[in-house]
């Protein structure tokens, strides 16, 4: 993901419904402008920890959302996903999490991927159940959203998946 995007981002992570369910994302524009700083910069290491894949639309060459991927340690690694609501229920984040995932376990060397969503979260549930992921169970109190702990399902998927 480009620094150039901080605004789209930034607006992005605003959103009531991005908020709601992905309380961790960057809560200022500075904020923004730092963590894209710091996911570009780990683009050019050659093990990088933390990879942020910016989701275009084609047809518009317009940003719609982006994919993290977050090595845990070796071999294992933590995606999450965001895609702007206006382009929800498109398939889109179906296509992104597909092609993130694929390049983990090719390019590298994941055996295992999991990833996180708050239990009202049934859209992001049926995502990861959809490519391949298996409810791994429930984190109670995983995140702090707007001052409120909030339970989140743990979904996993490995190479041999």
């Amino acid at each position: 993901m480009r620094v150039s995007e901080t605004k789209s981002f930034y607006d992005h992570a605003r959103i009531p419904e991005v908020t709601k369910n992905a309380g961790f994302l960057p809560q200022s524009l500075v904020r923004t402008r730092t963590y894209l700083a710091k996911s570009a910069a780990e683009w050019k290491k050659k093990n990088p920890e933390r990879m942020t894949f910016s989701i275009l639309l084609k047809s518009r060459k317009t940003w719609i959302g982006s994919i993290e991927l977050r090595r845990i340690y070796a071999g294992v690694y933590e995606a999450g996903i965001f895609i702007h609501p206006q382009f929800w229920r498109n398939g889109y984040a179906t296509e992104a999490a597909k092609a993130v995932i694929r390049w983990a376990f090719r390019r590298c060397g994941a055996h295992r991927v999991q990833a996180s969503c708050w239990v009202e979260n049934k859209p992001a549930a049926w995502v990861l159940s959809k490519i391949g992921f298996r409810k791994e169970g429930r984190m109670r109190g995983y995140a702090k959203v707007e001052n409120e702990l909030q339970d989140d399902f743990l979904f996993g998927l490995t190479a041999a998946d």
